[in-house]
């Protein structure tokens, strides 16, 4: 017997498609979601929980904080995170027609709370890492798809404008930390941030936007956050 406690979170999730050859265990019986499947679970872990853990990395960084829990208790941060879920995320993952099978108002709400926990002691500068592959994994997406439904990207332009920011921070040797991205070409970064519009040259870019780099609705939506949250993103706090 080993008396010594174990610390862990009081939400747990796990979602298996049910598509066995031959049978399966009874996992339903000991809370294991079995569904048809796992793609829209997969679709609002990706855009719901990665999406705003990266916006609160890279704006707590921004603000001067360390910590994942002092971004999400920041009420200036969170309602970044918040607004983002609900205004562009949300309406792309429960359409009329094809609802979502899963609650993402309250999915929302528990990620946000979760990320407020003080015990996890999870860092901005481990989930701010390797953004030249989550733009174009969790955020881009829900961009495309919002223009191409002719809708606001308001909200969702928030989360680049923000690692502009912090690109920028590290494009003059100003971040608390060292930063990390396996997908990121560092002369390309440098270039963006050195040239005469680095909103026009990081909305350009190819490895970031694919076939919505350049798009003039998106470079306009990041230059508009970008002014919006000027005080963040320059430095100051929230």
């Amino acid at each position: 017997d080993d008396a010594a406690p174990v610390g862990g979170e009081s939400f747990i999730q796990w979602v298996i498609e049910d598509d066995f050859a031959n049978g399966r265990p009874q996992w339903e019986h000991v809370g294991v979601q079995m569904v048809a499947s796992v793609a829209p679970y997969e679709e609002a872990k990706i855009r719901v929980l990665n999406g705003s853990h990266s916006c609160i990395a890279w704006a707590g960084t921004l603000a001067g904080l360390r910590f994942i829990h002092e971004g999400a208790r920041s009420p200036a941060i969170r309602e970044l995170a918040y607004d983002y879920i609900t205004d562009d995320v949300i309406p792309c993952l429960d359409r009329p027609g094809a609802p979502s099978p899963v609650d993402l108002p309250r999915y929302r709400d528990v990620v946000l709370e979760r990320f407020g926990n003080e015990a996890v002691r999870d860092t901005n500068q481990r989930v701010a890492m390797d953004a030249f592959s989550k733009i174009p994994g969790f955020i881009a997406p829900t961009i495309r798809e919002r223009l191409a439904a002719g809708q606001s990207i308001a909200s969702v332009a928030v989360l680049p404008a923000l690692f502009l920011g912090f690109l920028r921070r590290w494009h003059a040797g100003a971040l608390p930390y060292e930063y990390q991205d396996q997908a990121m070409d560092a002369a390309t970064a440098h270039a963006i941030c050195a040239a005469p519009d680095p909103v026009a040259a990081f909305c350009a870019d190819a490895a970031l936007w694919n076939e919505l780099a350049g798009h003039a609705r998106l470079t306009d939506a990041v230059r508009q956050a970008m002014q919006r949250h000027a005080v963040l993103i320059d430095g100051g706090k929230p």
